[in-house]
């Protein structure tokens, strides 16, 4: 049997999740044979009979699954922050004081 290799850049499977996700959609197809997936590298290499299934065939079961090869990934909007009018965030000023028992206990020994 004849098989041919076939790479796709995948933009979108940057974690392991997303790996499982596409190897399970390619290995579901009726001749795929060996798929090897990268979600460092955003690749995946697929062998197959060309017989049973197409290059298109792959490509757009990878496109069904929200992996297309050409679908370019971008990072969501960022979400306004929001004041929660907690001293934290209101920039005056922060003192501390020690507390005296603090003080008597402290030396070169513990009058615990």
């Amino acid at each position: 049997m004849a098989t041919e290799k076939k790479v796709f850049q995948v933009p979108k499977m940057y974690a392991d999740h997303h790996v499982l996700l596409v190897r399970e959609t390619l290995l579901a197809l009726k001749g795929v044979e060996q798929v090897i997936a990268s979600g460092a590298f955003r690749r995946v290499v697929v062998h197959y009979n060309p017989k049973q299934v197409t290059s298109k065939q792959l490509q757009a079961a990878l496109a069904s699954a929200g992996y297309g090869p050409d679908q370019e990934w971008q990072l969501p909007d960022t979400v306004e922050g929001k004041d929660d009018a907690s001293l934290w965030f209101q920039g005056g000023p922060r003192t501390t004081r020690t507390n005296i028992k603090d003080l008597e206990m402290s030396g070169d020994f513990r009058k615990y």
